[in-house]
């Protein structure tokens, strides 16, 4: 009766560890998959040096969560809720800076909306002539605004 006892406990910690290890095996593919964007954002130019330092240091705290939660061993519902929070998140931020019209290549340049690109040809806009200055005396500091 003992030995059935044990072998029954034994079965149902085996079994809890590979639920936990599942649970720990779903969430690192989703980090693969994730990492596996980040460096095909970067080999398209979508992304750029400064977001992909973000992007990794984002994937590698969610790394460090999931080490953290998986020291005991398995992981909880609470643990498991809150690392596919963390994914769920970060998953948006790949999104966004793959989608975000900045790429390594030609960057875009705003303002006003009105685009301009670097190998772009700049035509001058001949403006009417600014009007005369004041009087200047020796030492006085000229300070002139223009909205242009």
């Amino acid at each position: 009766m003992k030995r059935i006892a044990l072998f029954a406990l034994v079965v149902m910690v085996i079994g809890l560890m590979g639920v936990s290890e599942s649970q720990a095996g779903r969430i690192e593919r989703r980090d693969s998959r994730q990492h596996d964007r980040i460096e095909d954002g970067i080999d398209r130019g979508e992304i750029t040096r400064q977001e992909a330092r973000f992007l990794r240091n984002e994937q590698h705290r969610i790394d460090n969560q999931k080490d953290r939660a998986m020291r005991d061993g398995h992981l909880s519902k609470r643990e498991q809720m809150r690392l596919e929070q963390r994914q769920d998140l970060a998953n948006r931020h790949i999104y966004r800076m793959r989608h975000n019209y900045t790429n390594r290549y030609d960057r875009d340049y705003y303002y006003d909306d009105v685009t301009f690109r670097k190998s772009a040809v700049v035509v001058p806009i001949l403006l009417p002539p600014l009007p005369p200055l004041p009087l200047v005396f020796p030492g006085m500091h000229i300070r002139i605004f223009s909205s242009r």
